[in-house]
């Protein structure tokens, strides 16, 4: 998407919240006079990841979809950012999932692709 979309998607959520220009840029940690550029378009650039993630969480949303706007996200990444189920995901796995309950998502993830894939039994007329 254009970055005047980034923008009017990023009022739209400010105003959602029910937050002021300047509320939002204090709890970002940008200067409200940017934030009213990026708002409405003046500037040449879309703004960096960081500021991004730090709008997210400012405006309690998902940063992955601020970044999908603003044209900041990686491609392989792309696919993920378009399912809102996958963000959901990897948001709470980010949260609270140790390096065992990753260990063990995959291997569930494994199984269900190795059932699905495998041949089909007969019922037999036994």
């Amino acid at each position: 998407m254009m970055r005047d979309e980034f923008g009017a998607k990023l009022r739209e959520l400010r105003q959602n919240k029910g937050m002021t220009l300047r509320a939002l840029a204090e709890a970002a940690g940008v200067d409200f006079t940017y934030l009213s550029k990026i708002e409405n378009d003046r500037l040449d650039y879309s703004p960096g990841v960081e500021t991004i993630r730090d709008l997210a969480q400012a405006l309690k949303v998902d940063a992955m979809e601020l970044l999908q706007l603003a044209n900041k996200l990686p491609p392989e990444l792309a696919k993920l950012a378009g399912n809102e189920k996958a963000r959901r995901f990897f948001q709470r796995a980010q949260e609270i999932a140790s390096p065992k309950d990753w260990d063990a998502l995959l291997d569930l993830l494994e199984s269900r692709q190795s059932a699905r894939t495998a041949p089909k039994k007969k019922k037999g007329n036994g």
